[in-house]
């Protein structure tokens, strides 16, 4: 009886926080459409967190910076799909992972003058990414500036229109992604090729909160995360996506 009355005083304390989630518009993870989310991989993912966590959070879809910046400063904000990086590692709580990505450097199958078989190759050329995105963080990492030879971009259609416009050379990106992002900027997806994957980087995408989130919040949602993955309902969710997106 005791045990039922904390767990009913646990859930409504935490029923009682305001809660905002915070996230972009990146098919097939997150899509937005009509003024809403209407569904995508990481997006089933995280409602089945919150659903057995039985927390009703606000959702909100902004560019990428807005997003950050809002789950990194404001108090019971939580933030998907964000890339666990060496440099974000203390900067939010890690709630799990939803799914891993490959990175890579894309180009136009067109631009054979564009040979790149290693991180150093990658300082040749001009270089488009989204601004925010992990991988600005790496290529600033192995030398690539701002002004020179690294291009940013806030929607990640922009970072498609750059290169088919040849302002760039290549883009980072992904397998998953990069095909709604490219028809999504009105392109031929098919006029591209990965020229490089990149081994080794941190491409992981989690659900992750702002550090002064409610700890009983907190656990209550890890709890919900492990739930979820030790009932099936969360490798169901990925095999959906994944054999209708063909991801790998």
């Amino acid at each position: 009886m005791k045990y039922l009355l904390l767990l009913f005083l646990v859930t409504n304390f935490a029923q009682s926080q305001s809660l905002l989630v915070v996230t972009e518009n990146v098919p097939p993870l997150q899509i937005y459409k009509d003024g809403k989310l209407n569904g995508g991989l990481a997006v089933e993912l995280v409602q089945a967190i919150f659903k057995e966590a039985n927390l009703t959070p606000e959702f909100q879809v902004y560019p990428w910076p807005r997003a950050y910046h809002l789950a990194l400063t404001q108090k019971n904000t939580l933030i998907f799909s964000i890339t666990k990086s060496p440099a974000r590692n203390s900067e939010f709580i890690w709630i799990g992972k939803l799914y891993s990505l490959q990175p890579n450097i894309t180009k136009l199958k067109s631009a054979i003058d564009v040979n790149i078989s290693s991180p150093k190759d990658i300082n040749s050329y001009k270089i488009g990414v989204s601004r925010g995105d992990y991988g600005e963080s790496y290529l600033k990492s192995i030398g690539l500036r701002q002004g020179d030879n690294l291009y940013l971009t806030v929607k990640h259609e922009n970072l498609w229109k750059l290169l088919y416009s040849n302002r760039v050379d290549a883009v980072f990106t992904n397998l998953v992604t990069a095909k709604s992002e490219i028809q999504q900027a009105g392109l031929d997806f098919n006029k591209t090729i990965i020229e490089y994957k990149i081994e080794g980087l941190a491409s992981d995408i989690y659900l992750a909160a702002n550090r002064k989130t409610d700890k009983k919040i907190i656990k209550q949602l890890q709890r919900a995360f492990q739930k979820i993955k030790s009932n099936g309902v969360y490798q169901k969710i990925i095999n959906r996506w994944e054999k209708r997106f063909e991801f790998n």
